[in-house]
């Protein structure tokens, strides 16, 4: 998964003292440690928690980690794959709106705030 992604989603499951088992990273990339079988598995379960649409962006590939170690930890991790999955795709979804959202400066809510509402408001 994309690091930033990977790093919010590793943040929010350390707040919640949930392990994810062993983290690399490589370039930009963050890998976790699944079952044997589960990297087939990731685009249909994705489809089905309703992050279908993040398939490209959380890929899954057979084989160990390779990369820098991260994190040491059990390999693969004790997490439900249905639930690090939803962790990691809400948080790669994240990372995608922050980086394409419209600034709060040219927002309504922000005009109205500081008084200077819209035209569209006024008439």
């Amino acid at each position: 998964m994309p690091l930033a992604g990977g790093l919010l989603a590793l943040a929010r499951m350390d707040l919640r003292d949930r392990e994810p088992g062993s983290v690399w990273t490589r370039g930009d990339r963050l890998l976790l440690a699944l079952t044997p079988g589960a990297a087939e598995e990731l685009p249909g379960l994705l489809l089905w928690l309703g992050w279908g649409h993040l398939a490209p962006v959380l890929r899954g590939r057979a084989g160990g980690g390779t990369g820098r170690l991260l994190r040491p930890g059990p390999s693969p991790g004790p997490e439900p794959l249905a639930r690090l999955l939803d962790t990691c795709a809400d948080a790669c979804a994240r990372v995608q709106i922050e980086a394409t959202a419209q600034p709060w400066a040219f927002s309504y809510a922000s005009r109205m705030l500081l008084g200077t509402r819209p035209r569209s408001l006024t008439s």
